[in-house]
């Protein structure tokens, strides 16, 4: 009886939102409300699927002031796979996932930025991918400042045609019959919505764009550059050479799942092909952890995993030093969780979605080693240590498997698992 009553009451509303964009967006945005600035009017639409993935930071900024977190987990599509609910599962409630789908690093430290303004945190958890610290990575792409705006900024948000655009989306994927009929009735509106280009929230201009940072070389040829490394770094100078037994050639040969090859293959060498390290968002995570120093918050910096085809691709572009040094220098942040390396986990293909991106039962197993470094000693810590598996990272003595420490930085290994620390912490 409920369900007959609400879904007319729901195509009713559809229809009456449908018929009012014929003037302006402002009713159908309101009803619609792709992005819950209101929620005033319960349509059934999938906007956790729809909506999250057509402007990631604008969803979690009109969502985000309703938690009460102190804990937050920042990254890309890797980090946004350790959802707020499987740290719920082990009992811990105080967290909230801010990570977006293709997040780049200027983005992280902005969403940082919004948090240290508007929150209380306690401890802090950023996926952080080596790929990820070219500043050319996803063309410099930085959607937070206009999601910050827009979130703000009701108004706008109600009478913006990109909210428009995603608001018809839903009704279409919800509602197609009324979509059909909507679109023969006032086809200028929805003609107007679906060829509105949304600046992306942050893209930058070709001014900046063209700044040495970000575009660094990118007028030369297209062939492998040289690693550029600076001599020191903030924390101390680094070498490879004790470190070299922990990257071994990588001799795996076995058929992947096309989609898989087609990663390792296209995807791997656009990843590295052109790769450069940028002291500019060095620059950024370092004012990360020092404010995280400064205002006594636990940070912990996560690599996530790759298959070990992937991982190859490093190695195949010259980057195998750089790749070490990446875990050298970060582990001068903060500890670093460290999981992307040739092992049994990473070699178990059905532990994987694809090349790059990990599935739920592996999420909520990085999830549980987290959870027992930034809540060691708690009841969630000890859940998490009774549901370990195939992932145990050196949290402890029994943990541990193998240590090297050198030149003021110390790892320790686990199974399937390592944390980078430095040496006197």
């Amino acid at each position: 009886m409920d369900q007959g009553y609400r879904l007319p009451r729901r195509y009713a509303a559809v229809l009456i939102a449908a018929f009012a964009i014929a003037f302006t967006p402002t009713v159908f945005n309101f009803i619609v409300d792709p992005f819950n600035m209101n929620r005033m009017v319960d349509l059934d639409l999938d906007k956790a699927e729809i909506s999250v993935k057509a402007h990631y930071p604008l969803y979690k900024m009109i969502e985000f002031p309703r938690t009460r977190a102190t804990t937050f987990v920042l990254g890309d599509s890797r980090a946004r796979a350790l959802q707020d609910r499987y740290f719920h599962e082990l009992g811990y409630e105080d967290v909230y996932n801010f990570a977006y789908g293709g997040a780049t690093v200027f983005e992280i430290h902005d969403t940082f930025r919004y948090l240290s303004e508007n929150a209380t945190i306690r401890k802090l958890v950023i996926g952080l991918p080596f790929r990820s610290m070219d500043a050319r990575h996803k063309n410099g792409l930085n959607r937070v400042p206009e999601a910050i705006e827009m979130a703000g900024d009701p108004a706008a948000y109600y009478t913006s045609w990109f909210v428009a655009e995603t608001a018809w989306r839903l009704i279409e994927d919800r509602y197609p019959g009324v979509a059909t009929a909507v679109r023969s009735l006032v086809p200028s509106f929805i003609d107007a919505a679906e060829a509105y280009e949304f600046k992306r929230p942050g893209d930058i201009s070709l001014q900046e764009l063209l700044a040495p940072e970000i575009c660094a070389g990118c007028e030369l040829p297209d062939a492998r550059p040289a690693v550029k490394l600076p001599t020191s770094y903030r924390h101390s100078g680094y070498g490879i050479g004790r470190w070299s037994g922990l990257w071994p050639d990588i001799d795996l040969d076995r058929a992947l799942p096309r989609r898989f090859a087609k990663q390792v293959g296209t995807n791997g060498a656009a990843d590295w092909r052109r790769f450069e390290q940028s002291e500019a968002l060095w620059r950024r995570l370092e004012a990360i952890a020092d404010w995280c120093r400064e205002n006594k918050v636990d940070l912990v910096f996560v690599v996530p995993p790759t298959i070990p085809e992937m991982q190859r691709r490093i190695a195949d572009f010259g980057f195998t030093a750089a790749n070490q040094r990446f875990r050298e220098r970060l582990s001068g942040l903060a500890p670093v969780i460290d999981l992307d390396f040739d092992n049994s986990f990473t070699r178990n293909l059905k532990a994987f979605t694809d090349a790059y991106h990990f599935n739920a039962a592996a999420a909520r197993q990085i999830v549980g080693e987290i959870v027992q470094l930034i809540g060691a000693g708690s009841s969630p810590a000890a859940t998490a240590r009774d549901k370990r598996r195939t992932i145990v990272c050196p949290t402890g003595a029994d943990d541990t498997r193998r240590v090297l420490a050198h030149e003021g930085v110390k790892m320790n290994e686990g199974t399937n698992c390592r944390i980078w620390r430095r040496n006197n912490v």
